[in-house]
């Protein structure tokens, strides 16, 4: 299950070693990115379309969701502080949670430069994540605040 976000867009169609693969996603850009590629299936979700975030939201992408099974769900959030990962709006928190209800585990997608920084609406623990992804490397507090709470960090540049 791929959500929204650059970083999701990014990983959403993996290597081609990988496929073929099942991919679902609310994204209308990823949608667009990955119709007609060679080894994915895509189950677009519909709902709500909310022009501000390109992505499809609201009861019935959440219906959708409660009704599919994920091995994997990639989570963005555009904030992470003190543990926890907030969203901008709620409607996108709740289809998160759906997303993340349908998946055996759920890694989370942020950009390095939001650490430190809240929303209003809570996402979740970052307890909560297999891992957690981001572009760059982190300073050297942030990185020893996620070990030493057991939090695996991924660094998608470093690995790539």
């Amino acid at each position: 299950m791929v959500n929204d976000g650059l970083m999701a867009a990014l990983l959403a169609g993996g290597p081609e070693e990988k496929r073929p693969r099942t991919l679902i996603a609310k994204n209308a850009a990823i949608q667009d990115h990955l119709r007609g590629q060679l080894g994915i299936t895509l189950i677009a979700l519909g709902g709500a379309f909310r022009a501000k975030y390109n992505v499809f939201f609201g009861e019935i992408a959440e219906n959708k969701l409660s009704r599919l099974w994920a091995d994997l769900a990639l989570i963005s959030t555009p904030t992470v502080l003190g543990g926890r990962a907030f969203l901008l709006d709620d409607d996108v928190v709740r289809t998160n949670r759906a997303g993340m209800d349908t998946a055996t585990q759920y890694c989370l997608l942020i950009n390095h430069g939001r650490f430190g920084q809240s929303a209003l609406h809570l996402l979740g623990d970052l307890r909560e994540f297999a891992t957690i992804i981001t572009d760059t490397a982190l300073d050297a507090e942030e990185t020893a605040a996620l070990d030493q709470a057991g939090i695996t960090l991924t660094t998608a540049m470093e690995d790539a």
